[in-house]
């Protein structure tokens, strides 16, 4: 009878004990996916922040970093190849990242294309996280798209701070490589959150700085061997409302990164040649102004479209409006690019090489290159202790430039002995603050009786 009786009980407990295991393996499997990401099984923005913060609070004195990888332009990976490539991108890249399976060592996905890991200081290995991320490029089987995987590094010195603020700073180390292929790892410093919001601001008033006419063209002026003025550089100051007149370095670079600089450039080629049509109704018709194309200009819009625009509606002569390039621009599209600098030179306008010397391509280039003006820098005279071997080269360099029929300009000359050496050599234009700096408009008009 009492057995008849235990059986039953027995059958329940048992049941009870099935019920208890899968009511906790669902429970377990829902906590799972509350706190993992379903792609790549790491652990989800929230969780990873808050595991962080668990692991540094109860272990303090250990030496961490906060580390964030992200894919530039992942974006463009999806739109070329498929999302369900993009999916398998983001799933090997976490598998990489997983590698490092260390005491403390957590890994997160925090949103989209963007990872982070809390790793002890003594484990992380920068030439192998390098290393790891570059073999997500197997995936992309075309040699003309590169994956490009940054990754930053911020060193946990307060251990009250949120993991997201971490994680915050590790990707501002991402931003400074933002336009730097050459560099695949960043560290944070404290710097770099002033340079952040520098650049930020810069962004952020750049539109409404060029509806406002706020960059204004200054000229810099350039006198032949004989002193007589030619012509002028065109150089952007931007007459900033609030903190007065900033010069190009303060800007330009984080314009370029962002790939605003066609913008910019485009308001100074209409001031450049608005000023040349100015000139021309005053009988003024000998004087140039040069005027910068970026490299990214050449991609960005209709070279040839635009500048011969501009001749008709200031109808100006265009062997006034010189183009200045620089060489960097023939280091990739060489041919492309060359179409349409002989374009413009059929046209008539004349083309400057800016920078000649500072790459490694000059006397390669030169064979292939027609140009009409050559421009060499004075501190390519001065930057070593043998400056009677660099005379020599610029000597070459100036005679070189004349058998293939290039007038020359030196910048950046500040003194009569750089004048008359410059002259012994036969150097045709000068440019610099030996004899003047570059002045507004107004001021240039009034120096050199333009008005």
């Amino acid at each position: 009878m009492e057995i008849m009786y235990i059986v039953p009980m027995l059958i329940v407990l048992l049941l009870l004990m099935v019920a208890f295991f899968s009511e906790t393996k669902r429970f377990r499997r829902e906590e799972y996916i509350a706190s993992h990401d379903s792609l790549t099984g790491l652990y989800n923005r929230e969780s990873f922040f808050k595991k962080a913060e668990e692991i540094i609070r109860k272990n303090p004195h250990r030496e961490r970093y906060m580390v964030c990888t992200n894919i530039k332009n992942f974006k463009l990976t999806n739109d070329l190849f498929g999302k369900e490539m993009g999916d398998r991108v983001l799933a090997d890249q976490a598998k990489l990242l997983a590698l490092a399976r260390y005491d403390e060592c957590i890994h997160g996905r925090i949103g989209g294309d963007k990872f982070a890991m809390l790793i002890p200081k003594e484990n992380f290995n920068p030439e192998l996280a390098a290393k790891n991320t570059s073999k997500l490029q197997y995936l992309i089987n075309n040699a003309n798209y590169k994956l490009h995987i940054c990754i930053g590094v911020y060193e946990v010195t307060d251990i009250k701070e949120s993991a997201q603020v971490m994680c915050d700073k590790a990707n501002m180390a991402i931003e400074s490589l933002q336009g730097d292929y050459g560099r695949l790892i960043a560290y944070y410093d404290e710097k770099m959150l002033e340079r952040l919001v520098h650049e930020k601001n810069i962004l952020s008033e750049f539109d409404h700085a060029l509806e406002d006419n706020q960059f204004r063209m200054y000229l810099q002026p350039q006198i032949s061997n004989t002193g007589t003025l030619t012509g002028a550089e065109a150089i952007v100051r931007w007459h900033h409302p609030i903190r007065g007149i900033l010069m190009p370095g303060d800007f330009i670079d984080i314009i370029e990164k962002r790939g605003y600089i066609l913008k910019l450039d485009e308001q100074m080629w209409e001031q450049a040649a608005a000023k040349l049509g100015e000139w021309k109704k005053r009988g003024i018709d000998t004087i140039s102004i040069s005027v910068n194309v970026s490299t990214k200009d050449f991609y960005y819009t209709d070279l040839y479209q635009a500048f011969t625009g501009l001749v008709e509606k200031y109808d100006i002569n265009p062997g006034l409006l010189n183009i200045e390039i620089t060489e960097t621009v023939f280091m990739s599209d060489m041919q492309s690019h060359m179409e349409v600098i002989n374009k413009l030179r059929a046209y008539g306008f004349h083309i400057e090489i800016d920078d000649f010397g500072s790459g490694y391509s000059s006397l390669n280039m030169l064979k292939d290159i027609t140009a009409d003006i050559l421009k060499i820098d004075m501190a390519f005279l001065e930057e070593t202790d043998t400056p009677v071997r660099n005379r020599i080269i610029i000597k070459a360099v100036i005679a070189m430039a004349k058998e293939l029929g290039m007038n020359v300009i030196t910048e950046g000359v500040r003194s009569k002995e750089h004048v008359d050496f410059l002259t012994e050599m036969g150097c045709d234009i000068f440019q610099g603050f030996y004899f003047d700096m570059p002045i507004s408009v107004s001021a240039f008009e009034e120096k050199y009786k333009l008005k």
